[in-house]
């Protein structure tokens, strides 16, 4: 077996970097590309990304930054994304050369840093089970903890799919077509703009605010990420907007995600409206299943009941986002 080396990364491979990820791994999707963690100004984070290589051969990426917590440096997968790592090859889906490499990562960062923590992609995004990975670390001491994410497999043509729908999912939905309701792509600026201003009245409520700002939102929909992003609109019979959708797509499963849902107050049923919007999107791209997101707070330890109770009147299942964290003895010392 050929010894596993770690070394930084540097922008000068973000072509290696990113081919890897989306082309040549198991789990990578384009939240963990250079590509897109790039929009982020540049001082927003202290990058500490890392490449793994057999040789010469590049058999894992670990997009990471640096981050006080507590008065003690830790290294965390990038907090600029959802998902982090470790991204890894088919040729390393084995549980000795996965113990392996989380050793050599541990050697690194044991000195530097006061823990470690890894959000790997979910097993709805990978290519291939990375059931081995999270083994590897377990057996490093690493530490887990769940949300729970809610999908729906289409498997079924449109109208086997509405017919599961809960009752009262397939009652709201009549009324939304009768009442004029329909719903179309979000084409320019000012379209996307107007459901930015939604999504913040969604958010206010709860004294917060969207993660990107409208001008990464613009960012990635006409430029950045055109090929992997879609707004989706729902419009009363005056062709007002009543109710949007910020959705990504992951070409390595063919899952279309919703990345932002936004209602307005005044418009009943709307919701229903939205989310069966958002699966006949998905149909429509020949695509294997739409993800909802999750469904918790607190990093899992709090269930949004009502929230994940709404995704399964749609018919969905489950799946988990696993959040991995190991505190070494000694470390933290920048």
């Amino acid at each position: 077996m050929s010894k596993l080396t770690v070394v930084p990364y540097t922008p000068d491979h973000a072509a290696r970097w990113d081919d890897f990820v989306l082309n040549r791994s198991a789990n990578g999707t384009f939240l963990q590309s250079r590509r897109f963690l790039s929009y982020h100004p540049q001082g927003r984070f202290t990058d500490a990304s890392v490449m793994v290589l057999e040789g010469q051969e590049l058999v894992a990426a670990v997009p990471a930054a640096e981050q006080m917590i507590d008065g003690q440096l830790w290294l965390r997968s990038h907090p600029g994304s959802t998902f982090g790592g470790p991204v890894i090859a088919p040729a390393l889906l084995r549980a000795p050369k996965l113990v392996d490499m989380i050793e050599a990562l541990d050697d690194c960062w044991v000195r530097r840093y006061a823990a470690a923590e890894l959000k790997i992609t979910s097993d709805l995004f990978a290519s291939l089970p990375t059931d081995a990975l999270q083994y590897a670390l377990y057996h490093a001491g690493y530490t887990d903890e769940l949300e729970i994410a809610a999908y729906l497999p289409l498997c079924k043509p449109y109208d086997q799919l509405r017919a599961d729908y809960s009752f009262n999912k397939r009652y709201d939905l009549k009324k939304c077509e009768k009442a004029g309701y329909h719903d179309a792509p979000i084409p320019d600026e000012a379209g996307l703009s107007a459901f930015y201003d939604l999504l913040c009245l969604n958010l206010q409520k709860f004294d917060a605010k969207p993660v990107h700002t409208l001008s990464e939102l613009r960012d990635f929909v006409f430029d950045r990420l055109a090929a992997e992003c879609a707004v989706l609109g729902v419009y009363n019979d005056q062709n007002e907007l009543c109710a949007g959708a910020f959705l990504f797509f992951f070409a390595q499963t063919n899952v279309l995600h919703t990345q932002y849902l936004a209602t307005h107050p005044a418009a009943r049923g709307v919701s229903t409206c939205l989310y069966d919007s958002v699966i006949r999107a998905a149909l429509s791209r020949g695509c294997a299943k739409v993800s909802f997101g999750t469904s918790t707070h607190d990093r899992g330890r709090v269930l949004n009941t009502g929230l994940i109770q709404n995704k399964e009147g749609y018919g969905a299942l489950h799946s988990l986002n696993r959040i991995y964290t190991r505190r070494y003895k000694k470390g933290g010392q920048a």
